[in-house]
């Protein structure tokens, strides 16, 4: 497994893994086929993404993208010091590592910028992913209730973050 940036050349290609990751996994916000952007948008979105004082990480096997994580920064100064993490794993790789190493080189990115705070929510039942955080040093903050509706039932979400200094 290879973890890299990365950058607007690769926007078809993170197109692509979301499109796939969106349809294996109802553990992501977005359900297949919703939010697909055209190459020019994402292009724009990772650009924006950078230019924001946010990153993407791709992780590869054999040159295919198998998992992915991104953090954005707060916008406003009182929420400049929070970076706010995404992360996905395409179902064949996942428990093998690649949701691991992703979310090491974000918070090695987060460090070496200073930053204090890195937040993300996850479903209440992705146990593994729960599992995951805890281990890196992720706590659970608080319940989300009812936050999402998928195929008509209403899911929990866990708000979970790490401070990287006191």
């Amino acid at each position: 497994m290879q973890i890299r940036e990365a950058s607007s050349v690769d926007a078809a290609e993170v197109i692509e893994f979301f499109q796939q990751l969106y349809a294996e996994s109802n553990f992501m916000l977005y359900e297949p086929g919703e939010a697909v952007p055209t190459e020019a948008e994402q292009v724009q979105r990772m650009e924006r993404l950078s230019a924001d004082h946010g990153v993407m990480f791709l992780c590869e096997v054999a040159g295919q993208i198998i998992g992915a994580c991104y953090g954005q920064r707060g916008q406003a100064k009182r929420s400049r010091h929070s970076l706010y993490i995404v992360i996905g794993v395409l179902q064949a790789w996942s428990g093998q590592g690649a949701g691991r190493l992703l979310m090491q080189h974000l918070e090695r990115w987060a460090q070496s910028r200073a930053m204090h705070r890195l937040e993300l929510m996850v479903r209440v039942d992705n146990q593994r992913a729960i599992a995951l955080y805890e281990k890196l040093g992720y706590a659970r903050e608080g319940v989300l209730q009812h936050s999402l509706l998928i195929e008509g039932q209403y899911v929990d979400e866990l708000s979970m973050a790490k401070l990287l200094s006191d």
